[in-house]
């Protein structure tokens, strides 16, 4: 089919396109396909830093580009399922990887909590992370707690801020992400289950608290399947949601089938944990599990 642009009038040729509505009308047609395969959870992502390249110009990286949108609540363009990826140097606590981090959820606890959080976006990532060293077990996993305890103590009741997981999540996986990463990240609050009693174990929560998760944290149940499955609705579900880029069971398996670990523990035990299985379902079992690994996200804000 002739596709006319010049017209030339006594030698002279005009043009007869509008490449600006060309260019919109072409955009409004690549962001309907994109929101169908979102309508049927086939949307792939797309890497932000190539899509928004010219507007990244104007900041010194990526990271300080999102920082920026997220405080002006400005998410024009940004999808669930977008990402960044992120090259991980080798340290002695954390394997070198590049890992995507993708857009987990939009301002999901926007004005909540004891103190109201500011605008954000869950960042989460697309595959699980590869711990290495003197934390690391069968080469490359992470035991959530090194006894099969999941109750906390007098001076620390809350289980998940006790864990093994917890504290290489913020001793040593934030300081092996790159500075402009970390500059970009919000600390984390949340309504945390407890699970104490001076009588003994309990195998259910004792009560919650506000709690500060620091910068690096493991999803919860209710963040990831939208309902408590092992662990205890009511006080293991504090204020928290589902993020969608969760919403079907294949989104639990990206970047392949491994276990990894959650921040809740079992409502019906006082040894167990939670985490998701490799082939996409809810399960529990002992924190010394020595076969699944980390997925720590953070918020940026």
């Amino acid at each position: 089919m002739a596709d006319a642009k010049i017209f030339n009038v006594s030698g002279g040729n005009y043009s007869i396109v509008d490449q600006t509505a060309r260019d919109n009308a072409s955009k409004a047609l690549q962001d309907a396909e994109y929101s169908r395969l979102e309508s049927i959870g086939a949307y792939p992502g797309r890497n932000l830093a190539t899509v928004f390249a010219e507007e990244i110009k104007q900041k010194a990286n990526v990271w300080e580009w999102l920082r920026a949108r997220v405080r002006a609540a400005n998410y024009s363009g940004i999808r669930i399922g977008d990402y960044i990826n992120v090259v991980i140097p080798q340290t002695a606590q954390v394997a070198s990887q590049t890992v995507s981090y993708a857009v987990g959820a939009i301002d999901p606890y926007f004005q909540c909590g004891d103190t109201a959080k500011g605008h954000h976006i869950a960042m989460v990532p697309k595959s699980t992370v590869a711990v290495r060293g003197p934390n690391a077990v069968n080469e490359s996993y992470i035991q959530w707690r090194k006894t099969a305890d999941n109750n906390g103590t007098n001076e620390q009741k809350c289980p998940y801020l006790l864990s093994h997981l917890h504290e290489w999540e913020n001793e040593h996986f934030l300081s092996a992400l790159p500075a402009e990463v970390q500059a970009a990240i919000m600390p984390h609050r949340v309504l945390l289950e407890e699970r104490y009693s001076s009588s003994g174990k309990l195998t259910e929560p004792s009560g919650w608290s506000w709690q500060d998760l620091g910068k690096i944290w493991s999803l919860s149940e209710v963040e990831v399947y939208g309902l408590n499955a092992w662990s205890k609705p009511g006080y293991g579900t504090g204020f928290d949601c589902q993020f969608p880029i969760f919403k079907q069971t294949k989104d639990r398996i990206m970047g392949g089938r491994v276990n990894w670990w959650l921040r809740s523990v079992s409502g019906s035990s006082s040894s167990y944990v939670c985490y998701v299985g490799y082939s996409g379902y809810a399960t529990c079992y002992s924190p010394t599990h020595g076969w699944v690994r980390p997925r720590p996200c953070f918020l940026v804000g």
